[in-house]
């Protein structure tokens, strides 16, 4: 599952309501759940240090903010989608 990162900022000029959720605590979930996530924790240094085969394909990921992104989205890992 994919989110954009602007789904998590507030936009000051628009008319906003009270959300349920805070948005810091999903953030740090997803962050902990990238480490424990057997596909994505080590995605980092695969980024790095992989093998040039790979460089293509890995062109529209990045890691930012501890958070791995897709086209400029979140990744949610499996574990987690069941609780979003």
């Amino acid at each position: 599952m994919l989110l954009k990162p602007e789904f998590f900022t507030i936009n000051a000029l628009e008319a906003t309501h009270e959300s349920p959720i805070n948005d810091k605590i999903i953030l740090k979930e997803i962050k902990a759940a990238l480490l424990s996530d057997e596909v994505t924790k080590d995605y980092k240094s695969l980024l790095k240090s992989g093998p040039r085969e790979f460089e293509k394909s890995l062109q529209d990921w990045n890691y930012e903010n501890r958070l791995l992104l897709y086209r400029g989205k979140i990744y949610i890992p499996h574990s987690m989608e069941d609780t979003l």
